[in-house]
This record gives C-alpha cells, sequence and structure tokens, in this order.
C-alpha cells in the first residue's frame, strides 16, 4: 500500500495532511497544540472540561440522541481526547460522506451551545472520572511517579483538576480560555483513507475552518527532573510495580532520530535479555518491558516490571547484574540486529494497513518535528543501522543519575544501594 501524503499550509496558518488510501472510510483528526500542561494553576483541569463540553452539542444538533442519530444515519463514530500537550477531536466515516464528519467537527469548534445546566451537568460526570483516576492504581503509579519526579500529577490533578476546580469552572471562564488556546496558527488536521477529489476535500476545509483566529498560542515544553528513589506504599496490594528510569543522553530534534533510534534497538536488546533472566529463568515476574516518560524536549527511559515484596530485591539485584553483563560483555551484534529489522517488517505493515495509526503518526510527527513523515526515508534510516552505532550511541547510557519508583505493598531494601551493589 502506498504512502504518499501531501503537505498544505493555508492561508491563516492552518496546517493540512492529506492521506490518500485504498480504503472505503476516511480517519479525520483536528489537534490543538495545547494541553493540560499549558493551565495555570488555577485552570488545572479546564482542557479536559472544555473538551468535554465542546461535545454537548451545537444549535443544529443540540443533544447526544441528535448526534448519535447523525452519525448512525452517515455511517461514522466520533470522539474527542485531551493530553499533557494536546487536544483531538475526531472520527471515522465513510467515505462518501467525508464532508460530514469535517462539517460536524467543525461546527461543534464553532457553534458549541455551552450550555450551563449541561455544564452543571458535566461538573458531576467529571468529578466521577477523577474518582475513578484516583483509584486507578495504574494512574496512582504515574501520577506518583510525575510528581515525585516532574513536580506534577499528570493524569489526575493536572489532566483532570481538582474536585473543588472541576465545580468552579463556569460558560464565561470556557469562553475566554478557548479563545486564547485556539488557532489555526496551534492546528493541525489529517485525513487518511479514500479522499475522492483532494482539492476539493481541502477547500472545503479551508472554508469549515475558516472561523479559526490566526494567532500564535504559547506552549509550556519546560520540565524539570528531580532524580529519586522513592516508594508509594499501598499495603493492600500484593505486587509491587518498578521502574527504573535513566536521563536520555540523546536530543530530541530531527537530527537525533538516528542515535535515538540506536539507543532504542539498544533498550529493546538488553530489555529481551532482562525479561528472558527475570521471567523464564527466575520466574520473578510475568514479564518485563522498556518504559519513557517525559516530553518533547526531555525523557526520562528505562524497565519496568512488577513482582510480590518478598522478591522486589532480588528482582532488582537481577535487573542490575544482567544489565551490566549484556553492556559490557554481550553487546549486540550483528545476527541480533538483522532479526530485530526482520521483526519491524509485519509492524510497518501493519501501520501502512491502518488508516488511524497513520493519520496519529502524521499528526504527531509534524507535531514534534514540524515536517511530514517520511515513512520510507525512516525505515531506510533505522535500517542502516549498524551494530557498531548501536554499541556506541548507547555508550554512557547507564552513567547518570537513577530513579526508582515503586509503588505496592511496602519492603525494606534501598533499591538504590541494591542497583550500585549490582551492577557491576
Amino acid at each position: 500500500m502506498k504512502f504518499e501524503p501531501q503537505l498544505h499550509k493555508l492561508p491563516n496558518g492552518l496546517t493540512v495532511i492529506l492521506d490518500p488510501m485504498d480504503l472505503e472510510t476516511v480517519n479525520f483528526k483536528v489537534l490543538f497544540c495545547t494541553g493540560s500542561r499549558d493551565e495555570k494553576p488555577n485552570e488545572y483541569g479546564l482542557t479536559h472540561f472544555c473538551e468535554h463540553m465542546l461535545c454537548k452539542g451545537t444549535k443544529r444538533l443540540p443533544d447526544k440522541k441528535s448526534i448519535d442519530d447523525y452519525f448512525d444515519y452517515y455511517s461514522g463514530s466520533r470522539n474527542a481526547s485531551t493530553g499533557n500537550a494536546q487536544l483531538s477531536f475526531y472520527g471515522r466515516i465513510i467515505a462518501e460522506n467525508t464532508e460530514k464528519l469535517v462539517d460536524f467537527i467543525g461546527d461543534q469548534l464553532q457553534n458549541s451551545l455551552l450550555d450551563v445546566k449541561k455544564i452543571e451537568i458535566e461538573h458531576g460526570v467529571v468529578c466521577d472520572e477523577l474518582r475513578r483516576a484516583l483509584d486507578n492504581p495504574f494512574r496512582q503509579y504515574d501520577d506518583f511517579l510525575s510528581k515525585t519526579l516532574f513536580n506534577y500529577a499528570t493524569f489526575s490533578t493536572r489532566g483532570l483538576g481538582t474536585f473543588e476546580l472541576i465545580n468552579s469552572f463556569n460558560r464565561e471562564q470556557i469562553i475566554k480560555f478557548l479563545s486564547h488556546r485556539l488557532s489555526a496558527k496551534n492546528c493541525i488536521i489529517c485525513a487518511s483513507g479514500k479522499i475522492n477529489g483532494t482539492d476539493k476535500l481541502l477547500k472545503y476545509i479551508e472554508k469549515t475552518f475558516a472561523f479559526l483566529p490566526s494567532m500564535d498560542v504559547s506552549e509550556n515544553d519546560a520540565i524539570e527532573y528531580t532524580p529519586a528513589i522513592a516508594h508509594n506504599s499501598k499495603p493492600d496490594n500484593t505486587n509491587v510495580k518498578i521502574r527504573i528510569l535513566f536521563t536520555d543522553k540523546c536530543g530530541n530534534d530531527y537530527e537525533d532520530l538516528y542515535q535515538s533510534h540506536c539507543i532504542g534497538v539498544f533498550e529493546h536488546y538488553i530489555t529481551r535479555e532482562l525479561n528472558r533472566v527475570i521471567r523464564h529463568e527466575n520466574g520473578l515476574a510475568y514479564g518485563l518491558g522498556c518504559v519513557g516518560f517525559g516530553n518533547e524536549r526531555f525523557m526520562v527511559n528505562g524497565f519496568s516490571t512488577e513482582t510480590s515484596s518478598a522478591n522486589v530485591e532480588k528482582c532488582v539485584a537481577l535487573m542490575a547484574q544482567n544489565a551490566h553483563r549484556v553492556y559490557t560483555e554481550n553487546k549486540i551484534n550483528a545476527d541480533d540486529l538483522d532479526r530485530m529489522c526482520r521483526s519491524r517488517k509485519l509492524s510497518r505493515a501493519d501501520f501502512l494497513e491502518s488508516a488511524g495509526a497513520r493519520c496519529d503518526k502524521l499528526l504527531s510527527f509534524y507535531r514534534r518535528y514540524n515536517r511530514l513523515y517520511d515513512f520510507y526515508g525512516m525505515s531506510s534510516l533505522y535500517d542502516s543501522a549498524t551494530v557498531d552505532d548501536v554499541i556506541k550511541y548507547s555508550r554512557g547510557y547507564f552513567d547518570g543519575p537513577i530513579s526508582i519508583i515503586t509503588q505496592g505493598s511496602d519492603f525494606t531494601a534501598d533499591l538504590g544501594a541494591v542497583w550500585r551493589e549490582n551492577f557491576k
């Protein structure tokens, strides 16, 4: 399947990517480069709350039933999401009705009623969403990690807000907030799928989103990292979640992609070896994987697993011993690298055949590097990685400060000391 996306910059600053595919449907997504990290403390959760209210109806389609009927009739679906750095509205529809999906998203962004009564109802809905997040052990873990290392709780307080803040959001505040955060200049639109006439669709998008103002919107991409060894005690848990993290030594610009890929190959290789030792040779955990955390300008990367409190010390000791062994003695060889290259063929085919994956990748890549994603060029670049470069660029991976963040039942081991004593 071909991959020949087209990049268009409209006069008002709007960026549009059209990605024709041999399908019967179209995935359409409108992404604004703003998110919860751009909020002030008295606004925490407001981007997410605005997302909810922009989906609550317009004069033309005033309620959920009319919206559902609309998409049932035109054979489509729609949704929205808020992240740390983006606000998105998207959907999928039969290709012949693409303009109906474009029109719907444009209508909800421009003409949402923001009904006062519905705002009051949504206070309760989002408060329940926050309660669910606070009860979710995975969200608890990520919140503890981000608060400990980066001084903010990404997934609850900063993303959803507090109960007090959620209940304080009102119509005037929402309108003012959106007027400062949504612009043609911080908006990227992508359509992947069966596009019947790119010029026609481009003109329709330009007309539909002409209401967006052309203004610069600031972004907060600063991040402060404080390495730590910390435990979030959950005595009722039977397992302990473990993340062992190291500062990313690679830059995050487009020019750093090859080096970053080489480091990623090293991480994949060493993680596979650690998984073999921890799971298959010692039975200490169900599995072990790579993990990363941060933003576009800063990352920490490493390993993630979980085990019983009785096995935590042994698990971390084995991870340290075998990470050092692989790093210093059993370095990746040509056969290992070749196997990894061949295993990527299936995932690349999956990508090419998925309009949703292509749409998301085109948006995220442009958002991060300000350029169109070149699937074939990037595949060629990654396939050109050599054993020597993987080893060269992974040197120093473990030299920086270590963070070990755990959550679950309590244990007595000093995991920082355990790592240092065994990483040799």
